[in-house]
């Protein structure tokens, strides 16, 4: 089923729900700071090596467990990595959908979607942070490179294409459908211009 969108209000509510969001998230934001630091600690003690991660506000730190860590320890700015999540659930509010119930599934589909990219992008930035900072002898030039390389393409595509990304996915066969339709709309049109030309014309005595 193809729902209308119009553009001038899909954008307005676009925005209107962006401008929401970001407020929520001006309160939420540290404590989900605290929830992504608990889910990296988890994955990169997984995959790699005992890590401690913290947070302070939105800024997230890791340290060897085990090890009192310094002063300073090294850190990752999490705003950046979870601003996607304002963008991604706007765009999903701003969607139109056959019922509440399910723009609330797709939305929460989006946001584990999103979760998981984001808890990719810590573990990458905290390989990274041992590879460069912590433990460089463990690693090879080679490593170090593709770590570098797969980061940052992470975090660029975090920031500029993953909500998108998401959103298409999610409403793949919607957005098929309303491209369908306006090809149809085009089509119906130029066939009834050709129509109108092709009619002979009647002159007045």
């Amino acid at each position: 089923m193809s729902l209308a969108v119009e553009p001038l209000k899909f954008f307005a509510r676009l925005l209107l729900a962006f401008i929401g969001f970001f407020a929520a998230w001006l309160l939420v934001g540290p404590g989900y700071t605290r929830f992504l630091a608990a889910l990296a600690e988890l994955t990169v003690s997984v995959v790699d090596r005992p890590t401690h991660v913290w947070s302070a506000g939105t800024t997230l730190f890791f340290w060897p467990r085990g090890h009192q860590p310094p002063n300073t320890p090294p850190s990752i700015a999490a705003e950046w990595i979870h601003a996607n999540t304002i963008l991604l659930l706007a765009l999903m509010v701003a969607t139109p959908a056959s019922t509440w119930w399910t723009k609330i599934k797709r939305s929460a589909m989006a946001f584990l979607f999103v979760l998981l990219w984001q808890v990719l992008d810590v573990t990458l930035a905290i390989e990274f942070g041992y590879a460069t900072q912590l433990d460089p002898h463990s690693y090879t030039a080679s490593t170090r490179y593709r770590l570098a390389l797969f980061t940052n393409l992470a975090m660029y595509l975090d920031t500029q294409v993953v909500p998108f990304m998401i959103w298409a996915g999610i409403h793949f066969r919607q957005l098929l459908a309303m491209a369908g339709t306006m090809r149809g709309a085009a089509g119906a049109s130029r066939a009834d211009q050709k129509q109108r030309k092709s009619r002979p014309q009647r002159h007045s005595a």
